[in-house]
């Protein structure tokens, strides 16, 4: 009896993993079409100009982030012309 339960598992384990391996094998990749993709329209961008807080530890935390004070008004990470400024002056 016991021979019997062993060989009916063993039978149903090695049935399976077959299995497995076809339908794997034959699953299609799943990939976006191209006209979703292209669809997705322009990556945004930070404001050229952020007004300063009125909190000081704001200040401080957007300093600490990579924010650049500049008279009345701050520019994020990566700015380097103030949009504001007269005569080209620049953002250090």
């Amino acid at each position: 009896m016991e021979r019997l339960l062993v060989m009916l598992l063993l039978t149903l384990a090695t049935s399976a993993c077959g299995r497995e391996s076809q339908q794997s094998a034959t699953a299609p990749a799943m990939t976006a079409p191209d006209n979703i993709v292209a669809a997705q329209g322009p990556v945004s961008k930070p404001p050229a100009v952020v007004p300063v807080p009125k909190d000081q530890a704001e200040l401080d935390r957007m300093i600490l982030a990579g924010y650049t004070p500049h008279g009345v008004h701050l520019h994020p990470p990566g700015v380097n012309e103030c949009p504001l400024a007269q005569g080209g002056e620049a953002v250090m």
